[in-house]
């Protein structure tokens, strides 16, 4: 094993590989190898927390077997009460002589000593505006446990690695706090037409299932990245964003002014002119007459900068203003 140097040493290259601009696995595994030049160990991993399936995956690991590390993954975190006092309570990292009579508890009797470890800890990870973003686990064979300035050390790794973990879930490399990023709503819309609710996030108006917007959502098309401005029942417009994830779409919701100083009423319309529809229908879904229709039209065209209906709904869907087609929004009255 290397020569240690000091903690403040170690973070610093530990922040340095987080930043390096490579996939976030090999940063990961990269973080491991490091943290065990420092600190003794005989198994290390890092695994990430995804809100959506509500589950825990293994990002990088040395020298876990697979037993271990499916534990690590799923009883341990759900059910070890060590593990949740820090998860929920308190995010000071826990060694297990920190735990009165941890060896005998189920996790160490049952997994840890068999898996041949004789001490361990794991630290909890969070971002700086406190989400939990995974876990960092260290197991050594040796009964002594690390020291009280690794755990120190543990403490200031917290929020440099919490990021990794965090870009590890969405897919190209951005993170929960840019997907979130003033959302007043989110939900995920499942694979079998369902919207589901996320941990520690809001469903509960424009994103409920009796919702104008949800109806939208569940009967529209399949462009699943697609994003549109929705005129709310209240008639305010709001953004859109639907992001394609592994378990289904991620839909986040935030109140926003349209884009091109269309008013909420001429996002209605447009709306409807890319889906298809004349004026006398566009009409009789808004309440309007047919000569109202046709001047909401002109302004939409002005403000666009297109010269027939075609152009503009094409422009509106390709800059994401609309839904995709063909679907017909359930637009609310206003």
């Amino acid at each position: 094993m290397s020569s240690r140097p000091s903690p403040l040493d170690l973070v610093a290259d530990v922040a340095a590989i987080c930043v390096e601009p490579t996939p976030a696995a090999d940063r990961a595994a990269a973080v491991l190898q490091r943290i065990g030049e420092a600190i003794p160990l005989e198994a290390a991993a890092l695994s990430t927390f995804d809100p959506v399936e509500g589950r825990h995956f293994t990002v990088a690991e040395i020298g876990y077997s697979d037993p271990v590390l499916s534990y690590l993954n799923d009883g341990f975190v759900n059910e070890d009460p060590a593990f949740l006092t820090m998860r929920f309570r308190n995010p000071r990292p826990l060694r297990w002589c920190d735990i009165p009579n941890y060896r005998n508890m189920f996790s160490a009797h049952e997994v840890f000593i068999p898996g041949g470890f004789a001490e361990g800890s794991t630290t909890c990870l969070f971002t700086r505006d406190g989400r939990y973003t995974g876990a960092l686990h260290l197991s050594s064979d040796s009964p002594l446990p690390i020291s009280d300035s690794a755990v120190e050390t543990l403490i200031a790794l917290q929020r440099v690695i919490a990021p990794v973990m965090d870009a590890m879930r969405p897919p190209a490399g951005q993170t929960w706090t840019e997907l979130l990023e003033e959302a007043g709503e989110a939900a995920l819309l499942t694979a079998d037409r369902r919207l589901v609710t996320l941990p520690g996030l809001r469903r509960d108006r424009w994103l409920a299932d009796d919702s104008p917007l949800a109806a939208e959502l569940l009967a529209g098309a399949e462009g699943a990245a697609h994003g549109f401005t929705w005129v709310s029942p209240a008639g305010r417009c709001h953004e859109v964003r639907r992001t394609p994830l592994a378990a289904g779409v991620l839909v986040t919701l935030r109140e926003a002014a349209a884009p091109y100083r269309l008013s909420p009423r001429e996002v209605q319309v447009l709306t409807l002119v890319a889906a298809g529809l004349g004026n006398p229908d566009i009409g009789l879904a808004l309440s309007l007459s047919p000569r109202t229709v046709a001047t909401h039209v002109e302004h939409i065209l002005a403000k666009l900068g297109c010269a027939t209906r075609v152009a503009a709904a094409s422009k509106a869907v390709a800059e994401e203003i609309v839904p995709l087609p063909p679907a017909t929004p359930l637009l609310a009255r206003t």
